[in-house]
């Protein structure tokens, strides 16, 4: 597959509030359209430094937030119930457990964006002080179709992604990734939407995350090191997701998507042993953080679909895609 340069995106300039601007990572998702004053897409908190995410229509409005605050209250009553204390009521545990899984809430709020008044959610920026940030949008599950979905939205939804959604019960709407340049110390910038992501088949699917984890690019020791620990700390988040799918009875999710994000800057810095405690006489400050977590993120979001587990079964749905997903991390990391 070869590497295309980035080319300059020219984003319309919509009218917005004062200390708010355009997320410029995002990969995924309604965005502004020039055409369109309706059309809004993610803003970012210039102050706050939060992600702010337009919700949809009033039904999903409701529904997304709902999510939200039920698992911010779950969380903190987690917190002061102490971990030895029994939950309040039938499935709490299993919901702040699910937090840890999920952008941090900040609650929600109403802005006028093109003169229009739009409600946000005000959720945790994964990119938060990523240098080169990585993301990408990884759509869960053979079916995207909620339970309330007219006959017309599953004739459209079954029409997407069809090959990758079918054999993996994955798609992949968007990603952003930086890659090593020809020129040493230089990199590009690859960026592709939803018309590529529904391209795809199984090995186009596999071997588009192999670029995107750098794992294919590879240049040097030191880089190949680097996208190992990317691999096995993705492969980690991953899995503890999946343990939290087997276990709850709560919740069905639809059209809901996982987020991976990595910062490329850390690749060869992170794979560095460390340095010797003592240069000339003086303590040398080791920049590298000994816990990947902290430049590697995968995180559930997009939650104007959920609905109550029908019968109290698991989301086989949603861990299909989660078991699939994993499966293509591990052969990428052990081929």
């Amino acid at each position: 597959m070869a590497r295309n340069d980035q080319k300059a995106v020219h984003l319309p300039s919509p009218a917005l509030p004062v200390g708010f601007r355009q997320f410029a990572t995002q990969v995924a998702g309604h965005t502004f359209e020039a055409t369109n004053a309706a059309a809004v897409g993610l803003l970012q908190d210039s102050v706050a430094g939060c992600v702010l995410k337009p919700l949809g229509k009033p039904e999903c409005e409701v529904r997304e937030l709902n999510f939200y605050e039920s698992l911010a209250s779950a969380a903190v009553a987690s917190t002061a119930a102490g971990a030895m204390a029994e939950a309040k009521a039938p499935g709490d545990n299993d919901l702040a457990a699910l937090s840890r899984h999920v952008p941090r809430f900040y609650g929600h709020l109403k802005l006028v964006v093109n003169q229009r008044e739009h409600t946000f959610v005000r959720l945790e920026d994964l990119t938060s002080g990523m240098q080169q940030p990585c993301v990408m949008d990884v759509k869960m599950g053979r079916r995207t179709w909620d339970p309330m979905s007219s006959p017309h939205k599953r004739q459209v939804e079954e029409q997407k992604y069809v090959i990758c959604k079918q054999k993996l019960g994955l798609c992949l709407p968007g990603f952003l990734v930086y890659l090593p340049a020809e020129e040493p110390g230089k990199t590009v910038v690859l960026r592709h939407g939803k018309d590529y992501g529904k391209s795809l088949n199984v090995a186009g699917f596999r071997q588009t995350m192999g670029i995107f984890f750098n794992a294919s690019t590879s240049d040097s020791k030191t880089r190949a090191a680097g996208s190992e620990i990317l691999l096995r700390e993705v492969l980690r988040q991953l899995q503890e997701i999946l343990a939290w799918f087997k276990r709850q009875r709560l919740l069905h999710f639809y059209a809901s998507s996982l987020l991976i994000c990595y910062d490329y800057a850390r690749l060869s810095s992170e794979s560095q042993p460390p340095p010797s405690p003592l240069l000339n006489g003086h303590h040398q400050h080791h920049q590298c953080s000994e816990d990947p977590s902290e430049w590697i993120r995968v995180r559930m979001i997009d939650f104007a679909h959920v609905y109550p587990a029908e019968d109290g079964q698991p989301d086989e749905n949603y861990m299909f895609g989660l078991q699939s997903l994993i499966e293509v991390v591990r052969s990428i990391l052990y081929r």
